[in-house]
């Protein structure tokens, strides 16, 4: 099996002195003027990450590095918010643009790769029949929730985890009807204790639940008796139960949380990897409950736009034919031995925890205390070529071993750095 990770292994140029983000804050003063929230994805605020002491604008990149606009290099470990699977500019990505883009982007009519894209779609993953196309994860999940509520006759919905920005997901939010809350139950899964209260709300619920939406946590590894027990429960509640892929799709195994975990969904929502970064999502399932959308008014323009769909089927293609899966997993588990050993060594509270190709970097359980230490981190690991997030990262099909290596030795100085400044002690 050919190895996905094909180019010859690059490591950033070094950054020598402090790190110059001058025209990165310069493009922030212009955005706050001009951009509500500076950017389109929380996520990426440059609140969210060492403001001051973090680029804030990136101008391009390939494979597993990125540029920022003041000409700095980095191995990028946030992978576009878990959407760039393959890393930056991948032949398969590329290729499958420029061999559609001659054609047309958005065609009057459906085109045949909607044909040819369900039908790889649907080939990897368990237990779906058929699938519907959208282009973001909260498209698609909202999708889901309508849906079974029209299945089941039933209102009230269960959601685990994010499950995007909309409505129903964001009930407690300003600017929605205080009604949509009514109708929703958020769970939290972040500790054991979690899991049996879940189970006891989905049959306290019981006849008026349409659907449990599970978002698996980053933080740690649910067991496949649980997540098979919250199958159960559905089933014998007469409860939809959706699994929310729009992460965990194309890296938990090829076939995703189903596989992972030994279960069958009645529906999974799919987004970030299913195009390697192209925006796209979907919704797949069996055919007794997907053939059920006609009966419903969901419909987008852009679903069937053509690019994304052609990427869609390319990167199916790298998925099936590459060891892709295994060695994002590798890779996740060389970094975290690599990362705690230097972390233990250093004396430093910084453990990664989770899914091995969904790294968790954790301070502190306590989540302020957590901000506060990871902030400095941040900066510190920019400042050695490295763009990580504060919380969950990534691993990617064009990481490499030197690059992993390359990290857990840049964590191992940034951790004496700051223990030398007394941003922690040992």
């Amino acid at each position: 099996m050919e190895t996905v990770a094909s180019k010859p292994t690059t490591l950033p140029r070094a950054i020598t002195g402090p790190l110059n983000i001058e025209r990165s804050m310069q493009m922030l003063e212009a955005a706050r003027k001009l951009i509500p929230g500076v950017t389109q994805s929380m996520m990426k605020r440059p609140e969210m990450f060492a403001l001051g002491e973090f680029p804030v604008y990136l101008a391009g990149g390939q494979g597993a590095l990125v540029d920022d606009v003041d000409g700095n290099q980095y191995l990028d470990m946030i992978c576009g918010l878990a959407a760039n699977t393959l890393g930056h500019n991948h032949p398969a990505v590329v290729g499958a643009i420029q061999s559609h883009l001659a054609k047309g982007v958005l065609h009057s009519l459906p085109t045949e790769v909607e044909i040819s894209a369900t039908l790889a779609l649907v080939e990897i993953i368990p237990n779906a029949e058929m699938a519907r196309f959208f282009k973001t994860g909260a498209d698609a999940t909202s999708a889901a929730v309508r849906l079974s509520r029209h299945i089941t006759g039933r209102e009230h919905i269960i959601t685990v985890g994010y499950n995007g920005w909309h409505d129903h997901f964001q009930f407690d939010t300003p600017g929605v009807p205080k009604a949509v809350a009514d109708n929703t139950t958020r769970m939290p899964l972040f500790t054991p204790p979690d899991e049996p209260a879940l189970l006891a709300k989905i049959a306290e619920l019981g006849d008026k639940l349409a659907c449990v939406l599970l978002s698996v946590p980053y933080n740690r590894v649910l067991s496949r008796e649980f997540v098979q027990e919250v199958r159960a429960a559905c089933t014998a509640n007469g409860t939809l139960f959706i699994l929310d892929e729009v992460v965990t799709g194309f890296r938990l195994a090829l076939g995703g949380a189903q596989e992972f975990f030994g279960v069958d969904a009645d529906m999974v929502c799919l987004s970030k990897g299913i195009a390697a970064g192209m925006p796209l999502s979907a919704i797949a399932g069996p055919e007794r409950h997907l053939r059920r959308l006609d009966e419903l008014q969901v419909s987008t323009t852009f679903g069937g736009e053509v690019l994304s769909l052609a990427v869609c089927e390319a990167v199916i293609g790298v998925y099936r034919e590459t060891d892709y899966v295994a060695r994002i997993a590798e890779l996740g588990r060389r970094l975290r031995a690599g990362v705690n050993a230097a972390a233990e060594a250093a004396g430093a509270p910084l453990r990664i925890y989770g899914y091995d190709p969904i790294p968790l970097f954790l301070m502190a359980k306590d989540p302020a205390e957590h901000v506060k230490l990871m902030q400095p981190f941040q900066a510190a690991m920019a400042r050695r070529g490295v763009l990580l997030r504060r919380d969950v990262n990534f691993i990617c099909g064009a990481h490499t071993e030197e690059q992993i290596d390359f990290v857990i030795a840049a964590v191992a100085d940034a951790l004496r750095e700051l223990q030398q400044k007394g941003v922690f002690s040992s």
